[in-house]
């Protein structure tokens, strides 16, 4: 598979016009109209008081926990996405809880181990680090905020997060500072199945990349048909490699940062 060379610059302005996309005869949920959530569309005909959405928004529980698949993976659509692959799902009283989501946890395999915050801790960009692939991986939160609560349950059961990231494998529950704002630069609905898919094509993009610029003939590695790559081909790829993609992928606002061994 052929990639163009100026495919890295084209992903930020994909992500920018996945985001508010309202097509001809839709409206904006009402929540989005206020500018509390980035995007959403009404798929209630305005019935907020038997919409789960906005059940959840006001401070009550999720009525059906629902699921989408996208290239990238499951979706729950109650969830905000970041772009390094953590979500965030507002729940009783503004608390927020956050986690992994199905395409990153695809991406580091099998989890070896989660080191979690303090209660009170105020959550940064190393407070909850992750061993997998034989890496030590920063998980970058998608809101801020103060630990509240942490899922003790990660400690003996790590692998937890990869069999259910958007339930028993959550990670840390938060008071939030700037919910709004943290909010406005998340992926919801419709634009957060976008992004998975244009996630996958990135991947793609780096797993190529970075195999043509190893000068090794015994790597011999192609994508599969369509040109979108099985995770499990994370597995066959040297170390070196693979640091790269996984870094690539958990540090996109973060470019410049790397991976501990």
């Amino acid at each position: 598979m052929i990639l163009e060379r100026n495919i890295f610059e084209k992903i930020p302005e994909r992500l920018t016009e996945c985001r508010k996309i309202v097509p001809d005869g839709e409206r904006e949920c009402v929540w989005a109209e206020a500018g509390v959530i980035p995007y959403k569309l009404c798929d209630s005909n305005f019935d907020c008081i038997n919409c789960s959405f906005d059940i959840v928004m006001r401070g009550g529980n999720e009525l059906v926990p629902r699921r989408m698949l996208s290239k990238g993976g499951k979706i729950c659509t109650h969830r905000f996405y970041s772009h390094c692959h953590t979500w965030a799902k507002v729940e009783e009283k503004a608390f927020v809880r956050i986690g992994i989501d199905d395409f990153g946890q695809n991406i580091l395999g099998p989890i070896e181990k989660i080191c979690m915050p303090l209660r009170d801790e105020k959550i940064g960009r190393k407070s909850i680090r992750i061993k997998a692939r034989g890496l030590i991986i920063p998980l970058v939160p998608p809101v801020e905020g103060y630990v509240e609560e942490v899922n003790e349950h990660l400690i003996n059961q790590p692998q937890l997060a990869n069999r259910s990231p958007y339930e028993k494998g959550w990670l840390v529950l938060l008071r939030p500072t700037q919910l709004v704002k943290n909010l406005k630069k998340l992926f919801y609905g419709p634009a957060a199945i976008h992004w998975f898919e244009v996630e996958m094509y990135r991947l793609a993009a780096l797993i190529t990349s970075e195999i043509n610029q190893k000068v090794d003939k015994q790597l011999g590695m192609t994508l599969p048909d369509g040109g979108l790559p099985d995770f499990e081909m994370l597995s066959e790829l040297p170390q070196s490699i693979r640091k790269r993609v996984i870094e690539q992928c958990f540090l996109y606002c973060h470019t410049n940062d790397k991976f501990k061994d």
